[in-house]
């Protein structure tokens, strides 16, 4: 059963977001600051490097992984902004492959979620045998 999204449980789904927002931004911002060789930011770390290889690979692995981390905060993000977008657009809570209500409960674990949970499943499918 589909409970109907009132004006009360879509102010409370925006609020989420937006602290979900707020918390990614900050997650991003002092990933940002520590990131780097030397406290200096840098898309290169091995540029910046001083001392012996083994040094040097430690370094590289701990920007590497610093990267990716980010680069998963800014999806995260992205996925929250776009569900923001929907709800200028009047269409939050929507299926955007069939357009029927998501679950409230679905909403209510993942305010960012795009999908009903039928149309995840073929999304993440699709993903899956992309691999």
């Amino acid at each position: 059963m589909n409970e109907k999204l009132s004006p009360g449980i879509l102010a409370e789904l925006k609020e989420r977001l937006g602290e979900q927002h707020k918390r990614l931004e900050t997650e991003i911002s002092t990933l940002r600051r520590a990131e780097g060789v030397g406290g200096k930011q840098t898309d290169d770390p091995s540029t910046e490097i001083k001392g012996d290889q083994g040094d040097a690979s430690v370094e590289i692995e701990a920007w590497a992984i610093a990267h990716q981390q980010e680069l998963n905060l800014r999806d995260q993000l992205g996925e929250v902004e776009h569900a923001l977008s929907k709800f200028a657009l009047g269409t939050y809570g929507r299926c955007e492959q069939c357009s029927q209500p998501i679950q409230l409960a679905r909403l209510r674990a993942f305010p960012e979620a795009r999908y009903d949970v039928v149309h995840q499943a073929e999304v993440e499918a699709r993903v899956r045998g992309m691999q």
